[in-house]
This record gives structure tokens, sequence and C-alpha cells, in this order.
């Protein structure tokens, strides 16, 4: 099994013959995997494709995607991504998918669209898309500090009741929010213990070496990202 950091919050997982691509969003032509991108070409190589875009903030979602359309290419979208293509699978939060091969549950978000919960070859892997406790509480709005808390403990206690192990969680870690700007990632930590974390969706990567360094107690091995298309599996 591999697995790549692309990009912002673009994550792909190689793993036997199957490729998992989530929240793709910058691409630039004859660039690959190892640039923090996916080509054509790439995608042609894998027996099954499994392409996740949790929302349509452009941040998380290209349309570009949509090029890659083939026989063994599946759209897992969530219902906020509109002109889904023929044969895409749109859930929602609560649904299920399942092939055989893979099974995907959506769980929620604390800003727009979904999270999501993977399993396939028995790997478990979730992508919390744009799920964060978005306190931002560097603005001093103490009522949307204390809403977005109950918000992302009732997500956080919904994933808990429904999941009980993941193997590999992608996870935001944004210093835009500044005071405690890493609540969400580790109340998430706390409540979910994975076993490895990969912080996504953060402003620099010195943001995630940081984290890194500051939880290397508990059960969780958090790594950190140092550039674009990195190989952290």
């Amino acid at each position: 099994m591999r697995v790549y950091f692309l990009h912002h919050s673009a994550i792909c997982v190689i793993i036997g013959k199957s490729l998992l691509i989530f929240d793709y969003h910058l691409h630039a032509p004859n660039k690959h995997m190892e640039d923090g991108h996916i080509s054509k070409e790439e995608i042609d190589c894998f027996e099954r494709v499994y392409v996740f875009v949790s929302h349509s903030h452009h941040d998380h979602f290209n349309p570009i995607i949509f090029d890659w359309a083939s026989p063994q290419v599946t759209f897992i979208l969530d219902s906020t991504v509109k002109k889904a293509p023929e044969g895409a699978v749109v859930l929602s939060p609560g649904k299920t998918y399942s092939d055989g091969t893979v099974f995907v549950r959506e769980f929620g978000s604390t800003d727009l669209g979904g999270s999501f919960y993977v399993n396939i070859n028995g790997t478990s892997f979730f992508h919390a898309g744009d799920l964060n406790d978005w306190h931002w509480k560097n603005e001093g709005n103490k009522r949307y500090t204390r809403v977005m808390k109950k918000m992302f403990d009732r997500e956080m206690a919904y994933l808990k009741e429904h999941v009980a192990h993941i193997d590999y969680a992608f996870f935001p870690v944004d210093k835009r929010m500044g005071q405690g700007h890493d609540a969400g990632v580790r109340t998430f930590i706390n409540n979910m213990k994975p076993d490895v974390l990969i912080p996504i969706h953060f402003l620099g990567f010195a943001d995630t070496q940081e984290l890194s360094e500051s939880m290397t107690d508990g059960p969780t091995k958090v790594l950190s990202v140092h550039h674009m298309g990195e190989r952290l599996v």
C-alpha cells in the first residue's frame, strides 16, 4: 500500500489493484503523482479507481476529474457536487455505498458537504473534508465559537458511535484560525485514535512538522508533510 499527499486536501492511496483519490483540486498537464497531480495515464494503470469529492468548494473539487471517466472509474460525490456524470455515486451524510471491493459511508461536516469513511481490502481510511472545529477564536465571536464546538462534538460522537477503528485519517490543520487552531485535530485523535494521521488543509509544510513533534506520546502516529507529491506510507 502507498499513500501520497498531493496538495491541500488531496490525498491518493494505492492499495492492491485499486487507486483512491480524495478531494482533487489542483491540476497541471504532464504532471504526475510525484508532482502532486494525477494524470490520465496513471488512472489507466489501475483495475479500479475511486474518486471522492467531499463537497463542492473550489479547493476540494475540480471538474477536470470527470475527464477521467472510464469503466474502471467510480466517482463518489457528496450531494453538493452538481452535474454529476451518469453512473456517479451521490451520497449525503448517513448514506453508504458498497460494490464488493470498497465500502463507503459518508459522515457529516461542520462546513459544506461531508466526510468519508472508507474500508477496502480490510484497511480503513477517513477523509475529513472540511470537518473541523472551525472556532475562529481570534475573531472574538464567542457565540459562534460555542456553537461550532457543539456542532463538532456532535459529529465526533456520531462518528465514534458508528466507526470502531480507523487505520489512516486525513484531517485539517489550519493555522488561519490562530489560537487553538489544532483543537479539532486533537479532539479527533483523542476520540477516534487512528493508527496514523496525515494533516491536510494546512498553510505551510512546517505546520505539519510542528503538530507531529507535539504529538509523540499518544497512540496515533502523526506524520509531517514536506512537499507536494510526497509518499508518506
